[in-house]
């Protein structure tokens, strides 16, 4: 039987978890929800304890891979105990001290956790994000993952944090993506190595393979973002660029904070909080795009809108970059197949699914295998584990009634910024 990998990825409001072989093939694959309530360090090992019950990852199991969300942090005292813990799309309160406009991701988010937890900031011995606070509470080893060295700037250096009255001791130094970071015990097999995944997006590009030029991903969970690997770096209004995996490429990107969040809210003030999504999806599309009464379904209203904006996005990024490009899916979203063609009918773009929708998972066994020795590259490792397993094309007919409202919307929009 082939190794595998054990691939955990921290999400908003779950954790992600597969069993991956080196050829990469899915063993086994779960997640697990957090509970609906203030997030706790300690629900990211209980859920990761279930993980490990779930699978029983310990035949063949060569590694295990970690990756999650940031800039989410949780400080750890002086005693190793985990004390508060900000994620990272919580809202920063109003301060009277001048906003920082800086580069770093990381900085206004350490800035809003000291102002919030003062206390347990001055008592922090560590700030941790999910993924790294998993493999201290694994390993006793206090980390930064860096996913590549262009990337210091998004995060931190002692300079910035000393200028920023931020206490750099408290930031633990930075390893690759990649990197074994020390050893464990999975269920009953000791000194498993614990290797770095890296932030949730970047795992993703790997996972997708969209890390060479003109390769895209739309990573959409309960945020959203449109990833396009470019040759060079990107400087266009609503784009953020940042490196991409391979050291001689950026990633253009363009993000819906809450695309997902959105659908959420409409299902749960509707009465469909027990419908599941893909029944709920099939409801909205059996509805009219132009009905006779003009009465349109409320959920068709709220899911179309969220497809304007995916356009949006998609059609800006294709300016900035020139590439016009099929979008690998990865998250959540991803799952709900109705939805995948539906947004493939709204944007007049091409989506692909691969062998797992998330993407996060499958990145950490493309960005595990050069530490394993399966394959010599990530590039190499990409290319033989992400497979294409179903294309969504757009319905021309369907295409043509989108652009029409899409253009209207398209014009408020505009009016409205």
């Amino acid at each position: 039987m082939q190794e595998t990998v054990f691939c955990v990825d921290i999400g908003t409001s779950s954790i992600k978890t597969a069993r991956i072989s080196r050829d990469g093939k899915i063993i086994s694959a779960a997640r697990f929800r957090f509970p609906r309530r203030q997030r706790q360090a300690s629900d990211w090992l209980d859920a990761y304890n279930l993980a490990v019950n779930t699978h029983s990852p310990t035949e063949n199991l060569a590694a295990l891979v970690i990756s999650g969300n940031g800039p989410t942090l949780v400080s750890v005292n002086q005693g190793d105990m985990a004390t508060s813990l900000l994620l990272w799309n919580e809202p920063c309160i109003e301060s009277a001290e001048k906003p920082y406009t800086g580069t770093s991701l990381f900085i206004p988010r350490i800035q809003e956790f000291s102002r919030r937890f003062p206390a347990e900031y001055a008592d922090a011995r560590w700030l941790l994000s999910g993924p790294e606070y998993l493999i201290y509470a694994l390993t006793g080893n206090a980390v930064t993952i860096l996913p590549e060295k262009r990337f210091e700037s998004a995060y931190w250096t002692q300079e910035t944090l000393t200028e920023n009255k931020l206490s750099p001791e408290k930031a633990p130094p930075f390893i690759p993506s990649g990197a074994t970071v020390g050893t464990t015990m999975v269920g009953s097999q000791k000194n498993i190595p614990v290797i770095a995944g890296g932030p949730d997006f970047f795992v993703a590009l790997a996972g997708t393979g969209a890390f060479e030029p003109g390769r895209a991903c739309d990573r959409a969970g309960t945020s959203e973002g449109l990833n396009v690997c470019t040759k060079e770096p990107v400087f266009y209004s609503g784009i953020r660029t940042l490196p991409s995996v391979l050291k001689d490429y950026w990633n253009a990107s363009w993000l819906l904070p809450d695309s997902g969040a959105i659908f959420h809210d409409y299902r749960k003030a509707s009465g469909n909080s027990g419908t599941p999504y893909p029944a709920l999806m099939k409801t909205i599309l059996d509805s009219p795009i132009h009905p006779i009464n003009k009465n349109l379904h409320p959920g068709r209203e709220v899911v179309e809108k969220i497809g304007f904006s995916v356009r949006l996005g998609m059609e800006t990024l294709a300016l900035a970059t020139g590439y016009s490009p099929e979008y690998y899916l990865s998250g959540g979203q991803a799952r709900n197949e109705l939805w995948n063609q539906m947004k493939a009918d709204i944007t007049g773009g091409v989506f692909v699914l691969t062998a797992t929708a998330d993407g996060e998972l499958m990145g950490g066994a493309v960005i595990a295998s050069p530490a394993l020795g399966w394959y010599p590259s990530i590039l190499d490792a990409s290319r033989a584990l992400v497979r294409e397993y179903k294309r969504f094309e757009p319905n021309q007919e369907n295409h043509h009634q989108y652009t029409e409202k899409y253009l209207a919307w398209k014009a408020l929009h505009h009016e409205t910024i």
